[in-house]
């Protein structure tokens, strides 16, 4: 399980999204950065045996030049190789996801929007999404040893009033979202949110349980890089 590994001892790949007028797609560059090695993706994308999940997943040079760009673009990952099956599939995931955790866009810092999607991962047991956002997570609190208390349970993180009002609307729009009350705006009001700065923390719960099912039902497994680093 997820909770039983110590997340500092992983070294998992760190994604930020930046806008730069010579970026290519979108004006949208991913600086794929494992901790402690280069990434090699000459060797990446030259890998066909490749077990992602229980998807037949495509080889690589059966896919179009597009497509295998946007598989570069994303480390080619065993999500965007699973995706990739259906390239109309990849293509919106991959829009949608880049624009929603822009580090430059958004109306929530990039901190609490990845706090919404590890509580969101951790709730629903996806362990890929999970190792990911904890690890972005601790990259845009600059604090690894608070983002992986509050992966393992948010409760124990001594987290801001604000942030723990984040924590608990993103886990019962996860577990029971008819729950939600007009109670649960005015704490989120009272806490600097306006309304569509709660639009905002909605969407991105909400876009988090789509994620989660999509690989947890498709089995898509963590990379072999992110675990290179276990004893």
């Amino acid at each position: 399980m997820f909770s039983d590994i110590a997340l500092d001892e992983l070294q998992i790949a760190n994604r930020y999204w930046i806008a730069g007028a010579s970026a290519a797609h979108n004006g949208l560059q991913l600086l794929f950065t494992p901790s402690g090695e280069e990434c090699d993706m000459a060797e990446v994308l030259s890998t066909e045996a490749h077990v992602t999940g229980r998807l037949d997943v495509p080889e690589l040079d059966t896919l179009s030049g597009d497509l295998r760009q946007l598989i570069e673009q994303h480390g080619g990952d065993n999500w965007i190789r699973a995706l990739s099956l259906n390239p109309d599939t990849a293509r919106r995931f991959t829009q949608y996801f880049e624009k929603l955790f822009s580090a430059t866009d958004g109306r929530l810092p990039i901190d609490e929007r990845e706090l919404i999607a590890v509580i969101v991962s951790r709730t629903n047991g996806c362990g890929l999404c999970a190792i990911h956002h904890a690890h972005a997570l601790g990259e845009a609190l600059r604090d690894r040893v608070q983002a992986r208390r509050i992966a393992l349970d948010y409760h124990l993180a001594d987290l801001s009033p604000r942030q723990l009002a984040l924590a608990e609307i993103a886990e019962i729009i996860t577990t029971s979202p008819r729950a939600i009350s007009t109670k649960d705006f005015d704490r989120l009001r009272s806490l600097g949110l306006d309304d569509a700065d709660i639009l905002e923390a909605i969407e991105t719960a909400s876009w988090f349980n789509h994620t989660n099912r999509i690989f947890i039902a498709t089995g898509v497994v963590p990379d072999e890089k992110y675990f290179s680093a276990l004893a």
